[in-house]
């Protein structure tokens, strides 16, 4: 069977939870009482409750305690008061290991130590939510979609289809990495892609790091190709004034490692008539330190960008680096420290105002808090890295797909009916014994449409350029 990470379960600090086992005090403090809206609620089609929560007595409480099913090991959280308010909407997502009736129990505990009553929610899930699961099979490797066309010439990965881009004498695209891909217009598909050097590229097999000329830290490329099964074509880029692919995001390069070093796409969305280009500005890789991240914004098409001022994470924020996804009026962004050994959060915001960092939404476990962005629970426990999900409608199932680097490069997929969880265990789709140095995992959105193809564009570090992957789900 199927085993799920359960988000109710999450580690938080005072600002969240923590899994605890102590009993509750004996004498009780009955100013501390939760309110439901309804004492019995059921889940939508998808699995989910929402509950409005009415909390009394949070300046006297300390914390909230909440227990499934009468409790034990995984099934006892504290939650700090701060990601509360008066007014709560708790959402719950039903889990695959649900009874057909789940209790839930809530208890503030006061300051001075005392608790105050217990009040029950019932979820009734007679109606039996359907898991299924889903599983990727046939792994294939089908195009090289970026610099000269090498087919596993010493020990480069072996494509399917040549496609000849040829990136390198069209755009000065000689080496570059990610392959960030999401849909500006119908049929029309941006491509942001990480440090970039010119055509002059070779990659040296045995060097710790590329290098070349013309360093750029990003570069834009674009597809109209709505075909994939034989290769992904390129057939534009935004370019200089001499026909060279240019930097999207601005860094100043200076590589002392106390300032702009470089400046790093990480996720890209088309959003309230707009295109964003989320990126992190990198102060060092030592460590992968950054400046902030922010986004870079275009109204006219993906042709000209500007920094957008008013959004700013800090060097070590949870949202250092994200994937993006606009879904049913919101954008989501599901982060991580910038690098690859921090866990996944999950944060929120109305499609049009992107821009207004104060209006995020931040999961927390128990729901959405709004502008408290600490408060971001992990969806699950696992490192991840350069990450990219999406919903598919075809499987109804949010996937997404991520590297864990401290297994052997693994490139992972996981699944979930909610966005907020039960995500699946980890399926490995490749690591580093069967695709040297692979990372990178970024779903091309022609994936969504109907059918069961996924397509994802994946780097290769002994190649330094990037390949189109396809797969099967069932």
């Amino acid at each position: 069977m199927m085993k799920f990470f359960l988000p109710f379960i999450t580690v938080l600090t005072i600002s969240g939870c923590k899994t605890v086992g102590e009993q509750a005090p004996v004498n009780q403090n009955p100013g501390l009482k939760v309110v439901f809206s309804d004492n019995r609620a059921v889940p939508d089609e998808n699995g989910l409750v929402k509950v409005e929560v009415t909390f009394l007595g949070l300046p006297s409480s300390s914390s909230l305690i909440v227990t499934r099913n009468g409790g034990g090991y995984g099934n006892v959280n504290k939650y700090g008061v701060g990601i509360l308010s008066e007014k709560f909407m708790f959402q719950y997502a039903i889990h695959p290991d649900d009874p057909q009736e789940t209790v839930l129990e809530f208890q503030l505990m006061g300051k001075d130590g005392r608790p105050g009553p217990v009040s029950k929610l019932t979820i009734d899930n007679t109606s039996g939510k359907k898991f299924t699961t889903l599983t990727f099979s046939d792994f294939k490797v089908v195009s090289r979609v970026t610099g000269k066309e090498d087919n596993g010439h010493d020990g480069l990965p072996k494509v399917a289809y040549e496609v000849f881009n040829n990136t390198h004498t069209r755009f000065d695209v000689g080496g570059t990495d990610l392959g960030i891909t999401w849909e500006i217009s119908p049929g029309k598909f941006g491509m942001v892609f990480g440090d970039t050097f010119g055509g002059d590229f070779v990659p040296n097999l045995t060097a710790p790091n590329p290098g070349g000329s013309n360093w750029r830290g990003n570069v834009l490329l674009f597809s109209e190709d709505t075909r994939l099964s034989d290769g992904l074509s390129i057939t534009g880029a935004a370019t200089d004034s001499q026909g060279r692919a240019r930097e999207i995001c601005y860094s100043a390069h200076i590589t002392d490692g106390n300032s702009d070093y470089t400046s790093i796409p990480t996720g890209a969305v088309h959003a309230g008539g707009a295109d964003y280009i989320h990126y992190m500005n990198i102060r060092t890789w030592y460590g992968w330190v950054s400046n902030f991240s922010s986004y870079f914004k275009s109204t006219d098409g993906a042709r000209t960008w500007n920094r957008v001022r008013s959004i700013s994470f800090a060097s070590r924020s949870n949202f250092g680096q994200v994937g993006l996804f606009n879904h049913e009026g919101y954008v989501y962004m599901i982060g991580t420290v910038t690098g690859r050994s921090s866990n996944p959060r999950l944060a929120r915001v109305v499609e049009d105002r992107v821009e207004h960092q104060d209006e995020y939404e931040y999961w927390s476990g128990l729901g959405w808090v709004r502008d408290k962005e600490t408060v971001a629970a992990p969806i699950f426990d696992d490192f991840s890295g350069e990450l990219s999900f999406a919903w598919f409608p075809q499987h109804r199932k949010w996937v997404i797909l991520y590297i864990n680097e401290q297994r052997n490069d693994q490139i992972i997929m996981r699944y979930a009916d909610n966005i907020i969880g039960p995500w699946s265990e980890p399926q490995v789709l490749t690591d580093g014994r069967s695709f040297w140095r692979p990372y990178g995992s970024f779903i091309h959105p022609l994936s969504l449409k109907e059918g069961n193809d996924l397509y994802f564009i994946m780097s290769a570090w002994n190649a330094y350029n990037t390949y189109l992957i396809h797969g099967k789900l069932n």
